[in-house]
């Protein structure tokens, strides 16, 4: 039962942190509704991507100030990563 269901300890986030999580949240639904409409339109999605990625970079950061396990917060890194990656490559930087 622990394989897939493990027990993570969940601190409360501060005010600023789920302020910033919702204006994040709020903008991505918006990015994703534009490149919609616009069929799909690469820069809409590329921002898309990289708000994605900030917001998973961010969950890492406060994973590693409330002292999580190290895997916890590395996977967030990694996928912030990851996410930032496809963002750039969507928007045509590299």
């Amino acid at each position: 039962m622990g394989l897939f269901f493990e027990k993570v300890k969940r601190t409360k986030s501060s005010k600023p942190v789920v302020v910033i999580r919702i204006i994040l949240a709020i903008a991505m639904i918006a990015l994703f509704i534009l490149g919609y409409r616009d069929d799909f339109n690469s820069a809409y999605l590329g921002y898309f991507f990289l708000l994605i990625g900030l917001m998973n970079v961010m969950n890492g950061v406060e994973s590693h100030y409330h002292r999580e396990e190290k895997k916890v917060y590395v996977m967030d890194y990694l996928l912030g990563i990851l996410f930032i990656f496809i963002a750039i490559t969507e928007l045509g930087l590299i």
